[in-house]
């Protein structure tokens, strides 16, 4: 094969690697954020008693 054709093939790779990675990053967050919420519930916590970033966020969303 000429340069060409394996440059093409490992930016190929690379930007699939990436892909995946970003993939993985974002689930596991959602999956994070899903956990902390869960737990916050279980154990009555209001925003408001949390800190006071969730505090800004819970007044953002309603």
């Amino acid at each position: 094969m000429e340069d060409k054709t394996y440059l093409s093939i490992a930016y190929l790779g690379m930007i699939f690697a990436l892909a995946i990675w970003t993939w993985t990053i974002v689930s596991r967050s959602r999956n994070m954020e899903q956990r902390i919420l869960a737990m916050e519930e279980s154990l009555d916590i209001k925003p408001s008693n949390a800190d006071s970033i969730a505090e800004i966020n819970a007044t953002n969303e309603e």
